[in-house]
């Protein structure tokens, strides 16, 4: 994001917003399933059509403010080939757009593309298109399967199949920035890809006086390292159960346990600064870049203000597995674009959301500090910069299958809960269990389970 703030997604903004009066940022906002209060009356479906003629066509977008550089610029990149069509952009504030939503797509006149968070909330309140007819027309099945799930949502209001409904503007991912000097310093001469690996390159680090993980657990950056280790413990298909809250999910398994028990023994062995919990994202970014530790675990929206700090002295890795394992790496989408029942050109819109995958789409995305939505050649970035590190990652990890959505993004109250319950962590004051027992009863309850 523009700074690192400005290019992170919203729920990362918030987060950082938040930290100060030491909330966790509502990493998405989300409203649970059909809470909406404005239901929406279902509307008979239109014929597809992909060719937009040339006759005028007027869209209008709705997304958060902090949004608009890349979504701008994509407006830009599809009205230049489509010049007919005329985007008119609306923004809310990122802390109220989730909020605002409902209301802004139940209106007398909706956006025609709208960034949608509570996504089996505004399906189960009759507020969006099922795009299954344009995703045969524009071949959008073929995407990766990973992808497909975050865009699908059941009749029972289970994430993860189903019709679609959404395509991402780009996505998120999250891994392992490393200091280079000091990754010599220590002996590392390639950054780690088993979880034995980094854990021998935390030991080193600490015991050459070396901080090994900045970690600003006061925006509960902790939980990166948690979902780091459950994503190897449990595997992709429970994370995304859980997160798509299928019937019977849960995270409070002896493997859950055993995942946290991994990152409270890192902290009893004083691998995170001794002021983790007071200290915020943006604040753990600075320190890192100054030098401070070995590792910080982030995502690609700090990529551009690491890069400018630290030039050539900074890597980035996708997260540790266990050998022989699948890489998994958390990956959520930038605005997750819906058309809305109400828009008056849906065939129109659905050009829109096809064009987010194209080369182009794909390009605006890169150049916006994201990772490109669908498949293809990995887009243009400098040779041998930190972007262009992060974007070969993100195409492996799409190539592999591992993409996984943030725990934090579960229910609209997950957020608020995992923050405690990691700096309780770190701070000795929980147990694995208990604290894997809180965050699943909490899940639970915003769930109505």
């Amino acid at each position: 994001m523009d700074s690192h703030h400005s290019t992170r997604p919203g729920w990362a903004r918030r987060f950082a917003a938040l930290a100060g009066a030491a909330m966790l940022p509502t990493v998405v906002a989300c409203a649970p399933p059909g809470s909406g209060n404005t239901v929406t009356a279902p509307t008979d479906p239109i014929p597809v059509n992909i060719d937009l003629g040339t006759d005028p066509i007027e869209l209008t977008l709705y997304d958060g403010a902090g949004l608009k550089k890349i979504d701008e610029a994509m407006i830009a990149a599809f009205t230049s080939r489509h010049p007919n069509v005329t985007i008119t952009a609306r923004y809310d504030p990122d802390e109220v757009q989730a909020v605002n939503a409902p209301r802004v797509l139940a209106s007398e006149n909706p956006p025609d593309i709208a960034r949608i968070i509570a996504l089996p909330a505004a399906v189960a309140n009759h507020q969006l298109t099922e795009l299954d007819s344009w995703a045969d027309a524009y071949g959008w099945n073929e995407l990766p399967e990973e992808q497909m799930a975050m865009y699908r949502v059941g009749a029972n209001g289970v994430r993860g199949t189903g019709p679609q409904y959404t395509m991402a503007s780009g996505f998120t991912l999250t891994g392992l920035y490393y200091n280079k000097d000091l990754a010599t310093r220590i002996g590392m001469n390639s950054p780690p890809t088993t979880v034995e690996q980094f854990e021998q390159a935390l030991a080193s680090a600490k015991t050459a006086g070396l901080i090994p993980v900045m970690a600003g657990n006061k925006s509960a950056q902790v939980t990166f390292l948690v979902q780091m280790m459950l994503n190897s413990a449990l595997g992709q298909d429970t994370i995304n159960d859980w997160v798509f809250n299928a019937p019977g999910a849960t995270l409070d398994t002896p493997a859950g346990v055993d995942a946290a028990a991994v990152v409270a023994d890192w902290a009893a062995k004083g691998y995170f600064p001794s002021d983790t919990n007071g200290t915020d994202a943006t604040t753990a970014a600075g320190r890192f870049a100054a030098g401070e530790a070995l590792f910080y675990v982030s995502g690609n929206w700090d990529a551009a203000t690491l890069q400018t700090k630290m030039g050539e002295n900074v890597g980035f890795t996708l997260p540790p597995a266990p050998a022989g394992a699948p890489v998994l790496a958390m990956s959520d989408p930038v605005s997750n674009f819906a058309i809305p029942a109400g828009s008056d050109d849906k065939n129109a819109a659905a050009a829109f959301l096809n064009f987010l995958r194209s080369d182009a789409g794909r390009q605006v995305a890169v150049d916006a500090g994201f990772a490109p939505s669908g498949t293809g050649e990995v887009p243009a970035t400098a040779p041998g910069s930190l972007g262009s590190q992060i974007q070969v990652a993100f195409s492996r990890l799409v190539a592999s299958g591992g993409q996984v959505q943030f725990v934090q993004n579960a229910t609209n109250g997950m957020s608020g809960t995992w923050l405690p319950q990691v700096q309780m962590l770190v701070a000795g004051r929980t147990t694995p269990d208990e604290m894997m027992a809180a965050v699943q009863s909490a899940y639970e309850q915003d769930l109505l389970r």
